[in-house]
């Protein structure tokens, strides 16, 4: 790439971080890397520079359509400052593992990026670590060494940390027996507690999650003998997504959690997310409501844009306190915090789930959404605003799967919703922007963010996006 103006060179390592195994259960790998297109934003700037790695060739249609988003650009005045780089590389293996193991495309990038370069990535871990020191490139994001502050053992200690409420937990447990142990302890020491959920201690996306099935009131009765019988077989029989959960259990250890239930009230999964940016100054991001799905309810599948009103007041002070006491211990970059929502008698109590030092499924949305609209986040309503002072709202999912997508080239797709105007109009705020659209033929999968100018035209634009499409 030619030196322009004055500017920054940023490098894009989408990788998701986990066992080969974990990789191999998740169709569409290679398609997440679309994810995170946003950061074509950085562009904008004319002095900036834009390197892309991906596993996979990414679809045209997809890149276009985020070059498209961004306001009074033409895309052509952007590609002449991005270059993408494919490793053409369909092992399931972590992005920055693979890229680690080309030194002379790490010689390449080291005598290419500017002094001053960034490493822009989905989480930071040793491999994200190594790259940066051999690139002298500026890591975005919390330190690997600190990562334990978003497992489950070390959300749960920050939560106390705080007096933050949250679920009864158990400690940290590197075996069946001492799971088994632990349950018992925590069951006894809290005599209400009516259902407990297995949560693999470093695993995402819900994936290492299954609650106990185990009839507490009838355990409850039981001898401590035939207790701990009943204890171990359900245990040694959880439901867990993942296939090889136990070797996750021995190295990385799980904790069990009071699964709190609706009962006769209602139940949500709000988040919040923040960014702590270098010098440690931690700010507000978005509010979500989050789509839980899959085998036992536990998954993440999608959000809504904003939060419910109920609560968005209180769930952003939230975030806001945990993101300066985070800051204040080293975190930098993307921050997450699940919340659980339950209204009873009217009012609603908010337990903090989880924290998550990383993107994840909000972080895109919300940015392809402000870059769309050329919105912000005004933090009185918790709303996002577009240029021209309306409110935006959106809904949002990397796991929309149709059968009849099954087959569907994107440019097929991608022609229907033109047709039929679902396609994103930036002037009216309106419309459907499409990721993961190389897991669109091969899986019937597809992720999208759905813009509409209040949430019921979000919700009918997202039912309308996942019908058939119209023969030409």
């Amino acid at each position: 790439m030619a030196q322009l103006l004055a500017g920054t060179d940023l490098l894009v390592v989408p990788s998701y971080n986990a066992d080969p195994r974990t990789l191999a259960c998740i169709d569409g790998l290679n398609s997440w890397a679309e994810r995170h297109l946003v950061e074509l934003r950085h562009l904008l700037d004319p002095g900036n520079r834009l390197v892309f790695i991906t596993p996979t060739p990414i679809s045209e249609g997809c890149l276009e359509a985020v070059l498209k988003l961004m306001p009074a650009v033409p895309p052509s005045w952007l590609r002449e400052r991005l270059q993408q780089l494919c490793l053409h590389d369909h092992a399931p293996r972590p992005l920055s593992h693979k890229l680690l193991a080309r030194p002379r495309l790490l010689e390449q990038l080291r005598r290419q990026l500017r002094p001053g370069a960034r490493l822009a990535c989905y989480s930071v871990s040793p491999a994200e670590m190594a790259l940066a020191q051999l690139l002298n490139l500026e890591l975005e994001g919390t330190p690997a060494s600190l990562s334990g502050f978003g497992s489950k053992a070390g959300s749960a200690e920050v939560f106390a940390q705080l007096g933050m409420p949250y679920p009864r937990t158990t400690v940290l447990c590197h075996s069946l027996e001492q799971l088994r142990d632990a349950c018992t302890e925590l069951l006894e020491r809290h005599r209400d507690i009516n259902n407990l959920v297995v949560k693999l201690n470093r695993m995402a996306g819900g994936r290492g999650n299954a609650p106990l099935e185990l009839e507490l009131q009838a355990w409850r009765l039981q001898l401590p003998l035939q207790r701990r019988r009943l204890l171990e077989h359900a245990l040694q029989h959880l439901a867990m997504p993942l296939p090889h959960w136990r070797d996750e259990l021995l190295s990385n250890g799980a904790i069990a959690q009071e699964l709190i239930d609706g009962g006769a009230g209602a139940l949500s999964s709000p988040s919040v997310q923040l960014w702590i940016d270098g010098d440690g100054a931690a700010r507000l991001v978005s509010t979500h409501e989050q789509w839980l799905g899959g085998p036992h309810g536990q998954s993440f599948k999608g959000c809504r844009f904003p939060a419910r009103f109920a609560y968005r007041e209180e769930l952003m002070a939230m975030g806001e306190r945990l993101g300066q006491h985070l800051a204040g211990l080293g975190c930098r970059g993307a921050v997450l915090l699940d919340v659980l929502a339950r209204r009873q008698d009217n009012r609603w109590q908010l337990w903090a789930i989880e924290i998550n030092l990383r993107k994840g499924g909000t972080t895109h949305p919300f940015q392809l959404a402000a870059s769309a609209t050329g919105g912000h986040l005004d933090r009185a309503s918790g709303e996002l605003r577009s240029a021209d002072g309306s409110a935006v709202f959106y809904e949002a999912s990397d796991e929309l799967r149709m059968p009849h997508w099954h087959g569907l080239l994107p440019e097929e797709l991608l022609d229907d919703w033109v047709r039929r105007g679902l396609f994103l109009n930036s002037a009216n705020r309106r419309g459907c922007i499409p990721h993961r659209l190389g897991a669109l033929s091969e899986h019937g999968l597809l992720g999208a963010t759905v813009l509409g100018r209040s949430r019921r035209e979000a919700s009918d634009l997202m039912r309308q996006m996942r019908r058939e499409p119209r023969q030409p």
